[in-house]
């Protein structure tokens, strides 16, 4: 009676200890796919954050272009040359800002990305050179915004 206990101890144990085992390698699984999963966000938002921010400057950049090309009296095909390479560059921009709005949960990040958006396509509707120049140091205002609020989302891992 007493072996028959004690083979019934050893496979209780046994079976315990399988069933302990079982539970913590699930708890650690599932805990590293939520770290990897996080981790692939973080590096998909870095990407779309800064190649959003990169065609902002981009599209800021040929904009300026353009608007000192049309009012300091400048070849017509350079003139036709630069609206269409504004126009391509804002489409990029356009669709890297769709990315930035489909990847984060934020809506702030989301409206800042936006605005800051709307104002670089506001460039080319300078009056003068003070009015261009305003818009110029808003948007670098708004781009430099745009970053400070997406650094908090990929500044860390999780």
């Amino acid at each position: 009676m007493n072996a028959i206990l004690t083979s019934l101890i050893a496979v209780l144990g046994t079976l315990l200890g399988s069933t302990a085992t079982h539970v913590f390698q699930q708890r650690t699984a599932r805990r590293a796919e939520h770290l990897a999963r996080q981790e692939r966000l973080r590096r998909e938002r870095l990407d779309a954050y800064s190649g959003y921010a990169g065609l902002l400057v981009l599209f800021r950049q040929a904009m300026l272009h353009h608007w000192f090309c049309v009012h300091e009296d400048t070849d017509a095909e350079e003139e036709v040359a630069l609206r269409q390479r504004s126009f391509e560059i804002r489409s990029q921009a356009q669709h890297a800002l769709f990315q930035v709005q489909l990847i984060t949960d934020d809506g702030p990040l989301a409206d800042v990305a936006a605005e800051a958006f709307r104002q670089v396509g506001k460039i080319d509707r300078a009056r003068d050179r003070k009015d261009v120049t305003e818009r110029r140091d808003l948007t670098q205002v708004l781009i430099n915004d745009f970053v400070n609020v997406a650094r908090q989302y990929v500044g860390s891992t999780p």
